[in-house]
């Protein structure tokens, strides 16, 4: 056990004889906090989970590591005490982000904590108390919190410290410790309402997406607060000038500190002290007495709800969804009938519903948008009515928006070689497949179908709405020079069948990764020089045809000499 996790068992520890008082077996509470302390260690948080997959050797040191995250995280934090003149306005911002990222953190991260069901499993059959056990779940849940809020609010205790003294920490201490309580229960009652209007087994998707959410707004805010903030609206900026500041519960605790700090006795101070003590409060007492029990319920129902087969109508026939009929018949256009069809539907109902999938491909999509809307926003020279054919804004913006996208495609297509049930690819080793290329034909048009199909569409509407039918040639030229490139890093890199190399496998090739990345970009600039060439666009569409046709077909004709197979028994 590490000296952080030593540090906070000594410290949940000390109350021993109160324990001992309450009836709890204190020597059973300790070794089961010692145990989970140590399972943390070796749970990768949400942030660390790519240098888990990339390093073959298990994690020890994950709690440090999520610390020092925490601790940066609470660094950018400080940017709140330079905006505006009063403290109000200071307060407002730091809770305001404090509380956001506490509960977005907790949301990623703390999931697989409160979401833990094993322990009912392994502990309740073993001789062990109902209290020994519910006090080792709830210090538990302190230990895991602390962990995030000391080294998240330290940076603004040591920033105050030293322009306040020890009355504005301690104020502030007061105040931060309320405004957990108040994200404890927005984050409970968030579960409770996501477990309300969807299915259990839903419960761990809709999380997926809400951290997938998070990390797209992490870059998008990176990207654009800078550019976007004017450094005399950050000095003169000032909160507290409208009404509805008053339903947002970081001004509340911003308007007490400024209270506890400055002696600020005013009737709207006043109110906001009375407030940040009683809404934490009461939240948590809500919490307790209504939310628990139900939570506990639905916690019971989310640990059996896997794997369960939908239930047959009443009458027996099974009704096709609007989702089934769409995806059999995108199947039967895009892809032959046999084995492509086969790993046509096979790749696209997987990554939609792998979780591991859509954390890696997904955030980068939204990175991508971020890129455009930055581009498009933050470029004056270039505004809609600039978007005619002939314009070369509108040139750079249209070559940039049909070349941008095919990166998606690439990374999307990269990952359908990987899984973390990989083991489940002996099926392709128990059917007679005579040209296993035609399961990596089928697996690339899913993602085409999937990832670039909607995206193109929108372009090719826009494009016509704003720059007229003149530039349907270089759509046709553009989406066409997209997919030759799909099928020529297919045909290069993607050398497994879908689904059948483990993700903690891969070895990072720098080379091939930069090769990757400068053909889009080498074909974009080709694409430029010949944009108003009309016959030349014409000429060069057809023979890309050609040429994506004959790739995607020396695909199909791969033999089992040309797979790499990494399937054990």
């Amino acid at each position: 056990m590490n000296i952080v996790n030593r540090f906070f068992l000594n410290m949940v520890m000390l109350p021993t004889s109160i324990y001992e008082r309450m009836g709890v077996d204190t020597t059973q509470l300790k070794s089961i906090l010692k145990i989970k302390l140590a399972m943390d260690d070796r749970r990768p948080s949400s942030f660390q989970q790519n240098r888990a997959q990339k390093n073959k050797k298990p994690i020890k040191l994950a709690t440090l590591g999520t610390m020092v995250l925490t601790l940066l995280m609470g660094s950018f934090f400080l940017f709140s005490f330079f905006v505006g003149n009063d403290d109000v306005t200071k307060g407002t911002i730091y809770f305001s982000m404090y509380i956001f990222m506490l509960a977005a953190t907790l949301i990623s991260d703390f999931t697989s904590v409160l979401i833990d069901v094993r322990d009912n499993m392994i502990i309740l059959p073993k001789p062990v108390s109902d209290r020994t056990f519910l006090l080792s779940r709830l210090l538990h849940i302190v230990v895991h919190i602390s962990k995030l809020i000391l080294p998240m609010t330290l940076p603004a205790m040591i920033l105050i410290g030293i322009n306040r003294g020890i009355g504005g920490v301690s104020s502030f201490a007061f105040l931060v410790f309320l405004a957990t309580l108040f994200t404890i229960f927005l984050i409970n009652a968030l579960y409770i309402f996501i477990l309300r209007v969807t299915t259990p087994e839903r419960f761990k998707t809709i999380i997926s997406y809400f951290q997938i959410f998070i990390a797209i707004m992490f870059y998008a805010s990176y990207q654009l607060v800078p550019r976007l903030i004017n450094k005399a609206v950050i000095e003169n900026f000032r909160v507290g000038q409208s009404t509805w500041i008053w339903l947002t519960p970081p001004y509340w605790f911003a308007n007490a500190w400024n209270l506890l700090n400055n002696a600020d006795f005013s009737m709207g101070a006043i109110i906001s002290m009375v407030l940040s003590i009683a809404i934490p409060i009461a939240s948590i007492w809500v919490v307790i007495k209504y939310f628990a029990p139900n939570f506990n319920r639905k916690l019971s129902m989310i640990s059996g709800s896997e794997g369960g087969a939908a239930p047959l109508p009443k009458n027996g026939k099974i009704i096709r969804s609007t989702t089934s009929i769409y995806l059999s018949l995108v199947s039967k256009w895009f892809s032959r009938k046999g084995a492509e069809r086969m790993a046509f539907l096979l790749t696209y109902k997987i990554t939609s519903r792998s979780r591991e999938f859509k954390m890696k491909v997904y955030p980068s999509m939204g990175y991508l948008v971020v890129y455009l809307v930055m581009i498009f926003f933050t470029n004056k020279k270039i505004s809609v009515s600039d978007l005619s054919y002939g314009n070369t804004s509108s040139k750079i913006l249209f070559i940039s928006l049909i070349y941008f996208s095919s990166f998606i495609l690439i990374m999307a297509s990269g990952q359908i070689q990987y899984s973390d049930k990989f083991k489940a690819a002996w099926i392709y080793f128990t059917t007679p497949i005579k040209e296993p290329g035609m399961l990596i034909s089928g697996a690339i048009r899913a993602m085409i179908v999937k990832f670039y199909l909607p995206l193109i569409s929108t372009i090719t509407i826009l494009s016509i709405v704003f720059m007229g039918p003149a530039i349907i040639p270089n759509l046709v030229l553009g989406c066409a020079n997209q997919l030759f490139i799909t099928a020529m890093v297919g045909y290069i890199s993607i050398r497994e069948l879908p689904f059948s190399h483990a993700q903690d496998q891969v070895k990072i090739n720098f080379i091939r990764g930069l090769f990757t990345f400068l053909i889009p970009v080498s074909v974009a600039g080709l694409h430029y020089l010949v944009y108003s060439f009309m016959p030349v666009v014409i000429i060069l569409s057809v023979l890309v045809i050609i040429a994506y046709w004959m790739v995607m077909d020396s695909i199909r004709k791969k033999s089992w000499v040309n797979i790499i197979t990494t399937y054990e028994d």
